[in-house]
């Protein structure tokens, strides 16, 4: 299963502001704790943002988007899983220029 998504980061930066909210609903704490670790943390959620979208999208699902983690690694690589979901397998590449967050992932149910 493959699942793509685009985030305008200016659109998500305006939705971030204007609901506070919304970051919760949106990111688990280990997410937040490492964006509040990086200078320019929008670039960070506005990825991981796309990729749960994908991820969503790929297992053609009703997950709520804090179900969804997408941490580093020790090279900087995302590292996704879904909560209380370890069926499925994830490859995932993030990727982000100027007003744009892409996300791009693979996944397999391995219970099927």
């Amino acid at each position: 299963m493959i699942g793509t998504d685009i985030v305008f980061i200016p659109r998500l930066k305006k939705m971030i502001d204007n609901n506070p909210s919304f970051i919760k609903k949106v990111y688990t704490k280990k997410e937040l704790d490492i964006a509040s670790t990086i200078k320019e943390p929008i670039n960070f959620l506005a990825t991981r943002f796309a990729a749960k979208e994908a991820i969503i999208k790929a297992t053609n699902s009703k997950f709520d988007f804090n179900e969804i983690e997408i941490l580093k690694g020790s090279l900087g690589e995302p590292i996704p899983s879904i909560i209380n979901h370890e069926e499925y397998a994830i490859n995932l590449s993030l990727s982000y220029d100027n007003d744009y967050a892409i996300a791009f992932c693979i996944v397999k149910n391995n219970k099927i």
